[in-house]
């Protein structure tokens, strides 16, 4: 995460700063948002807004972070439950519903191109989430709760295209919204085609 003094953090103008952006960048997207609409937004001056952020990407970075950061202590706290596989894919794919319900197309899109710092992170995030599901669905296959006609490989494999698919904006253009377009891919992949029990 990026390097912000905890004097800051405790800052009431920093807390504004973030909670306009964030507000700000979920609904119409990181490119579209100036600097001067959150500062508008927030009643801060761009002096202010300049002590704490270097720019709108360095915000926008810290959010993100912040973002991904809280989206894997909820998940990780899933994934060490002591529940079935079931239960804990339901509560997952509640919990992913819930965070697609915040995000517009436009800022999964700047989401997923705006900086090296960024598409850096989310491939560390997305190679440990991944080695977290493989053993988790390995596990769930020795004891009876997933089908061991689908071998790893494949799911591995189409875990992969997954995640490929949510980067592609030609994707993201077929869905009215992130919702829809998470529900799909969560389903499709946890339940397959044949209904849910």
């Amino acid at each position: 995460m990026n390097k912000v003094k905890t004097t800051n953090i405790e800052s009431p103008k920093f807390k504004v700063i973030v909670e306009t952006a964030t507000e700000l960048f979920e609904k119409y997207g990181v490119k579209r948002v100036t600097v001067e609409e959150i500062c508008l937004t927030a009643r801060v001056s761009k002096m202010t807004f300049y002590n704490y952020f270097k720019n709108k990407i360095e915000l926008a970075e810290y959010i993100i972070f912040s973002i991904l950061e809280t989206g894997q202590s909820e998940f990780n706290l899933i994934i060490e439950q002591e529940s079935s596989f079931r239960e804990k894919m339901n509560q997952f794919i509640n919990f992913k519903m819930e965070y697609a319900k915040r995000f517009s197309k436009e800022f999964l899109i700047d989401f997923m191109n705006l900086s090296p710092n960024i598409q850096n992170r989310m491939v560390e995030f997305s190679e440990k989430n991944q080695l977290l599901f493989i053993q988790l669905i390995e596990e769930a296959q020795k004891m009876g709760e997933v089908r061991k006609d689908v071998s790893i490989n494949f799911i591995n494999f189409m875990f992969n295209n997954f995640m490929e698919l949510r980067e592609d904006e030609r994707f993201l253009h077929l869905f009215g919204n992130v919702g829809n377009i998470t529900s799909d891919m969560l389903n499709f992949f946890f339940y397959g085609i044949m209904g849910k029990k």
